[in-house]
């Protein structure tokens, strides 16, 4: 495993890159009153479990994401491009 500094609120502290399998992925499913549908996920791409832990113990881990968003609107919202 790899081991890295990461910044955890104002304190920089070690861990070691954990290597993970995606079990599940959901999406959130938002309606808006407009019509639109938008789904959103984040997507982790990194995990470091820190060399720091919790009041009970447990390793404190740091977790790397993007958000991932898919929209669908009505064709009336729907602007024109410029030619």
């Amino acid at each position: 495993m790899k081991t890295v500094s990461v910044k955890i609120g104002d304190k920089v502290v070690d861990g070691e890159v954990i290597d993970f399998e995606t079990v599940k992925e959901d999406w959130s499913v938002y309606k808006l009153a407009d019509g639109s549908t938008i789904r959103f996920k984040p997507v982790v791409y990194k995990i470091v479990r820190t060399n720091e832990s919790n009041s009970d113990g447990e390793p404190i881990y740091h977790i790397e994401w993007s958000p991932m968003m898919v929209s669908n609107v009505p064709a009336e919202l729907l602007k024109k491009k410029p030619q």
